[in-house]
């Protein structure tokens, strides 16, 4: 009898020991994915391969010489389920619409007349801002993270050449005697789905503006928002005048 209660015992202990290990390995699993800034990157990346769609509102301004000015300003749907896309950007000078549906790009400049393309890959990416953001952080040279009560904040610090390409989506002109200063992206990521649901960077470089050479800041947000819940991408009635 005491023999089996021995056995019994060792069991248990057995047991113990057994959940003790899971619960650990659990939780440096847990601590590891919330604390390495590296791995948080991976399952960004990752986590975006799974989208069906979503919706975004674009900002951009820039402050130069001592004044603020609106870069662009936007909203748009990609739909990548059924191959869809409609953007909407107004800048300083101008404003530009783009629907892509049906294999077919129609985009149009100031409200005129729509204009029909073949669709190519080029196109899409370029105002495809999940892409985008994948794209500056698989070229992002040093990752830091930290964490709030609702988000993980993800700061990266991506190569010169990606952002001076950045900038000149955003809509400034540049010569390519820019000398950068400083600059960094933060990430807002969800903490269950690690899906981004903001993006803020900020550029900071020396220019020549109207033959002075000046600081010059760039200041970029792209909020994400309505994932795999978007309304259907209605195509122009009048494609081509």
């Amino acid at each position: 009898m005491s023999d089996k209660k021995g056995i019994d015992r060792q069991i248990i202990l057995i047991l113990v020991f057994t959940v003790i290990l899971v619960i650990s390995a659990l939780y440096y699993v847990e601590y590891r994915e919330i604390n390495d800034a590296y791995t948080l990157a991976g399952r960004v990346i990752d986590s975006s391969k799974d989208v069906d769609s979503y919706q975004f509102d674009i900002y951009s301004n820039i402050s130069m010489l001592g004044e603020s000015f609106m870069l662009m300003e936007g909203k748009g749907i990609v739909d990548y389920k059924n191959k869809e896309m409609s953007v909407s950007l107004l800048s300083m000078e101008d404003s530009m619409d783009l629907i892509v549906a049906e294999e077919s790009a129609y985009s149009r400049n100031n409200n005129g007349l729509w204009d029909k393309q073949k669709l190519n890959q080029q196109m899409w990416d370029s105002y495809d801002q999940l892409t985008q953001t994948n794209l500056l952080l698989a070229n992002s040279t040093e990752l830091s993270m930290e964490r709030t009560d609702f988000y993980l904040i993800l700061t990266a610090l991506p190569d010169n050449k990606t952002l001076l390409q950045e900038a000149e989506k955003a809509g400034l002109k540049l010569k390519g005697d820019e000398r950068l200063t400083d600059y960094s992206i933060r990430y807002f990521i969800e903490k269950e789905s690690y899906r981004v649901t903001a993006i803020e960077s900020h550029t900071e470089f020396m220019m020549n503006v109207q033959g002075l050479v000046s600081p010059v800041a760039i200041h970029n947000r792209v909020e994400f928002y309505n994932y795999d819940n978007v309304d259907d991408v209605d195509v122009p009635v009048i494609a081509v005048q």
